[in-house]
């Protein structure tokens, strides 16, 4: 196997629960040294989130494996001394604190880049370092919330209610803006790695998770921003509601299965058309009512392993819906990716992993190091980066 991209980048990452975690996870999977440090009594996502056993909720062994931890008391002299040592030796430090918290520590900015001027120093958080709303505590809804993943009405009464999309469809669920904003934050990181090694400076990167989220969801949103300046609608195989139209929607197979069909392109249409001996549809309105009925009928002639033989051999946009984590995991191709690893955690026992959503070299992903223990590698950093 070669050796992982970043092997010998030594990271710190000061985080509690998702968010910073999903960094650290992103980058130790990748192959950094990424070292956690912990307050005495534990990042609170190891009691929360539901138990696997105690002090190993799910959350914690999917986010902190591959990662090493050490517990301190950055209030005291001895944890603030042993901090320090860690980040002069580091190249990227993870803060995933809430804003202001290191400067109270006695560790503002301009102290960290004095202590390692080379140092990626990126701070992740639910509404960023910099803004109105920076000093708010935040969590996962607040962030989806911002960026309008949650739209709400209110009735006179006072009674809640979900608000009907205008287009721009963002998800809300929860650790999703934990997810969008590591993706963001390892992105950044990499890329100001890659400015350290030419020119040997360090960055200051500020991650905001509602931006993340919003960045993530990024197609639809400036489709519903520049809505009034599109002059040509005619490349538009949509429906005027954004959300797709018949070459552009999930259809019902003939073992009342579903595949997921997407001939937006001309060529995918027409190609369908002729594998389908229908070629009086090339032309059909691609919003049309007639059509969706058309195509009920086609996708029921067939069972959905049939169709996706059919857009393998012919090359068309067809894909399997999968409905259950049974039939996530029981598909060949998500098999074949590595998507699910199971694993076995020393203390929590067997385990069901999330892997990389890459292949790196053809190599499968695996989990070289479990969740950690709190404080389980406290003797090898008692000096700061063991040599």
């Amino acid at each position: 196997m070669s050796e992982p991209l970043l092997a010998g980048v030594r990271v710190v990452e000061s985080a509690s629960l998702l968010t910073g975690a999903a960094v650290g996870m992103m980058l130790a999977d990748l192959g950094a040294d990424v070292v956690k440090v912990e307050p005495p009594h534990g990042d609170l996502i190891r009691w929360a989130l539901g138990q696997v056993t105690a002090g190993y909720s799910p959350a914690h062994l999917q986010l902190n494996r591959n990662k090493r931890a050490i517990s301190l008391d950055m209030r005291t002299p001895d944890g603030a001394a042993r901090f320090r040592r860690l980040i002069e030796g580091a190249a990227v430090f993870v803060d995933g604190n809430a804003p202001g918290t290191l400067a109270k520590l006695g560790l503002p900015d301009p102290v960290l880049a004095q202590l390692n001027p080379g140092l990626v120093h990126c701070s992740v958080s639910g509404y960023g370092v910099s803004g109105p709303y920076s000093a708010i505590p935040t969590h996962g809804l607040m962030m989806s919330a911002l960026v309008g993943a949650n739209p709400t009405t209110v009735s006179d009464d006072g009674t809640l209610g979900a608000a009907e999309r205008e287009g721009a469809s963002i998800s809300g669920r929860g650790g999703d803006a934990a997810v969008a904003a590591g993706n963001a934050a390892a992105t950044a990181i990499c890329a100001a790695l890659v400015r350290r090694e030419r020119r040997g400076i360090g960055a200051r990167i500020d991650i905001s998770g509602a931006d993340a989220l919003l960045a993530q969801s990024m197609i639809p949103v400036v489709y519903q921003a520049n809505r009034g300046r599109i002059a040509d609608t005619t490349t538009l195989p949509l429906l005027s509601d954004g959300t797709g139209g018949p070459r552009y929607r999930l259809y019902a197979t003939a073992d009342r299965q579903a595949v997921a069909f997407t001939a937006l392109e001309p060529k995918f249409w027409a190609r369908f058309c002729r594998a389908v001996g229908r070629e009086d549809l090339v032309d059909a309105n691609p919003d049309g009512v007639d059509l969706e009925r058309a195509l009920t009928d086609i996708f029921a002639t067939r069972t959905q392993r049939q169709w996706i033989s059919v857009a393998i051999d012919a090359g068309l946009a067809i894909g399997p819906v999968r409905s259950t984590l049974d039939e996530m995991k029981g598909d060949e191709h998500l098999r074949h990716r590595g998507v699910f690893v199971d694993a076995e955690h020393p203390v929590a026992g067997p385990f069901t992993y999330v892997g990389m959503p890459g292949l790196v070299d053809d190599a499968p992903f695996e989990v070289r190091l479990p969740a950690p223990a709190l404080g389980e590698h406290n003797d090898d950093f008692e000096d700061g980066w063991p040599s």
